[in-house]
């Protein structure tokens, strides 16, 4: 019966893991080592809280206005505040990615950097507000807002575009629905991997909950554009350059950016747990028996 050992030592970010059998050597595998519990670097850090300043500062200061009619209710303070508020949303996106001076991370690392804002966006910043008020507002029948309800302003400016959101729409609520449950699930997977650690047994159930969630969301998304472009749009009654371009278009592309970059990332890590947890499993065997090793180089980022 083989017979194998395993090891992790470290040579810069890197493990050996070493294999042996009854007939002589076998092979070590020289893997790149991943660190899911680095903390984040100070200056990105910085850039996250001041973009979700200016999200959270732009998105409280237009309701107040409109509500207390010191801006005016119209179509262009929709259009202008939701570029304000969704521009930072990408500055993150991108931050994510960037190495500061003298630090040295894995694509992998950046990845999960990058999804885990993408967890808190989806979940705490968006859904589980503008699209729960929406859902509890319409099943109670108040979502008919019109331009003399200031206080329902939030609202307003998107389902001017798209009136299904002041109309009542029964499968818009069953896809708002679905992305709300998922926004949870996400967010209650972010707390988990963030008490998980590196330990791949806690990481891996809440990941597979995100890349089923985000595949879950991100058929929602295509269904909501793809339902109405069957029949040209006729839930979209503005069609000026600006009213689809930022309201339409640049509000939902997090949406279907995020999900898109984040779920083969996720599956590479899962592999990448998968991998640490079957040499984990190999590891006492390598107590008992110690044979001559032959290096094979297979780096993997």
């Amino acid at each position: 019966m083989l017979q194998t050992g395993c090891r992790f030592g470290r040579a810069g970010r890197s493990g050996w893991i070493h294999t042996s059998g009854p007939e002589g050597p076998a092979m070590t595998t020289h893997a790149l080592h991943h660190d899911f519990t680095k903390p984040w670097a100070k200056q990105r850090v910085s850039i996250y809280k001041w973009c979700a300043a200016i999200t959270a500062t732009a998105a409280v200061a237009v309701i107040l206005g409109v509500g207390f009619g010191w801006i005016p209710m119209v179509p262009l303070t929709g259009t202008i505040t939701c570029f304000v508020f969704m521009t930072p949303v990408f500055v993150m996106f991108a931050t994510a990615w960037f190495d500061t001076p003298g630090e040295t991370r894995t694509t992998l690392e950046k990845a999960n950097e990058f999804s885990m804002l993408w967890f808190c966006i989806a979940g705490a910043a968006s859904e589980l507000w503008w699209e729960l008020i929406w859902l509890v507002g319409d099943l109670m029948g108040w979502m008919h807002i019109n331009d003399h309800q200031r206080w329902g302003w939030v609202i307003w400016y998107y389902g001017i575009n798209d009136v299904r959101y002041l109309n009542s729409d029964g499968p818009l609520w069953a896809m708002e629905l679905t992305v709300v449950i998922g926004a949870a699930v996400l967010l209650y997977s972010w707390w988990k991997l963030r008490r998980a650690g590196n330990d791949p047994d806690k990481r891996i159930r809440p990941l597979w909950w995100t890349f089923a969630t985000m595949a879950a969301m991100l058929t929602v998304f295509f269904i909501y554009f793809v339902a109405e472009a069957r029949h040209g749009f006729p839930n979209f009654p503005r069609h000026g350059f600006w009213d689809v371009a930022i309201v339409l278009i640049y509000e939902n592309l997090p949406w279907m950016i995020a999900p898109i970059v984040s779920m083969p990332f996720v599956a590479k890590q899962l592999g990448y747990l998968y991998g640490i947890k079957a040499l984990n499993a190999a590891t006492p065997a390598n107590r008992t028996t110690a044979q001559p090793a032959v290096a094979v180089a297979a780096h993997t980022n």
